[in-house]
């Protein structure tokens, strides 16, 4: 998971996992064109509703310089009848990067919370409670952490046998399926993050930035050892500041800093950065490689295609809702194959593509 370890504040406004892959594709004059599903989960926070003063939003980037060119901004308004509702907006150009620009609204008035709704421009919009897709077991993030934290390397086999921490649990759930006349069939960079409006400073506040698993589970940014900026609140273009000329040598700062030399400690304990497939002559440039690797945060897809992130592999493409995407980063820090032995939790075939949550 994501962020489930990483509670703000404001638990309705906690991301769990953002994700991208290929949707059921639109067969226009018998060509298949694809669609292309973003979303996030977040927290249930049981009781309470989607913050109805928080932003909720999905970032493309489609030009590969980190910076959204187009953003669908979710909000939860509780209408005068009491009820809940959902309403997006689609931002492109400049007014994709600021909180305060208004753009086109794409749902009907009213649209439905925890149902699929037909927007503007052929999109599908879910919005509501689901069944949370991916799978882990505790033990080992709460391991692979404490190693990064102390440069000591964990021994998973200890732990074993895994069982699913997370089965039959729910998420909430901001799920698009956009067509592929929005995005183009060039590969597309995508994150998630939320915000709040904070009265007395009269300005919006980043709260979550969500991309790859557990990045803010494992480096806890805003108090580990490198004294960097909070990670949450900043955007994809500063994961690589502070990234040296000599990448596997030199000196390195901020969040790329970080990720680097918490890796380089860890395989340094356990001896294992000069393990194939991935062999380097020392710690610090196997960390080097993994940060490269895993920043700036975001998710790289080419619509139309199968969907797999395993960068450990060389596969960092999309990121699915089967995938023992935990497993995944953890080969990445330990420089092992690794694989917590789970098995996927029920999916549909159909838009959303979520299950729906198990009664009671």
């Amino acid at each position: 998971m994501s962020h489930h370890f990483d509670y703000p504040t404001d638990e309705t406004l906690d991301i769990t996992d953002a994700f991208c892959f290929a949707g059921a594709g639109d067969l226009i004059d018998d060509v298949l064109a694809p669609r292309t599903v973003f979303g996030m989960n977040t927290s249930p926070l049981e009781g309470q509703p989607w913050n109805p003063d928080g932003y909720y939003e999905l970032k493309i980037d489609t030009n590969h310089d980190y910076v959204e060119d187009i953003t669908f901004r979710a909000t939860f308004p509780i209408g005068a009848d009491g009820l809940q509702y959902v309403q997006v907006e689609q931002l492109t150009g400049r007014a994709a990067t600021d909180r305060t620009a208004r753009g086109t609204i794409i749902t009907p008035r009213h649209a439905p919370v925890g149902e699929v709704v037909e927007c503007r421009g052929g999109i599908k919009l879910f919005a509501g409670t689901r069944l949370d897709p991916f799978y882990n077991f505790i033990p080992f993030p709460v391991a692979t952490a404490e190693a990064l934290a102390a440069g000591t390397f964990p021994d998973f086999d200890a732990l074993r046998p895994a069982t699913d921490s997370f089965a039959n649990s729910t998420v909430r759930s901001f799920v698009l399926e956009v067509p592929v006349k929005l995005t183009g069939r060039r590969p597309v960079n995508f994150w998630g993050t939320t915000a709040y409006f904070d009265k007395g400073h009269r300005t919006w506040v980043q709260l979550q930035r969500a991309a790859a698993p557990n990045m803010t589970t494992f480096f806890d940014f805003a108090g580990g050892s490198a004294k960097v900026a909070n990670y949450n609140s900043t955007a994809p273009t500063i994961d690589l500041v502070g990234r040296p000329r000599h990448p596997a040598t030199d000196p390195a700062k901020g969040i790329w800093g970080q990720v680097r030399d918490n890796i380089a400690a860890v395989v340094e304990a356990g001896g294992t950065y000069g393990d194939p497939p991935h062999k380097f002559p020392t710690a610090l440039a196997y960390g080097a490689w993994a940060a490269d690797k895993l920043l700036p945060n975001v998710i790289t897809f080419t619509p139309g295609t199968v969907a797999l992130w395993d960068p450990w592999f060389d596969s960092e493409n999309g990121k699915g809702i089967v995938e023992d995407i935990a497993s995944n980063v953890i080969k990445m820090i330990v420089n092992q194959d690794f694989s917590s032995g789970l098995k996927p939790a029920p999916i549909l075939d159909y838009f959303p593509y979520l299950a729906t949550p198990p009664a009671g």
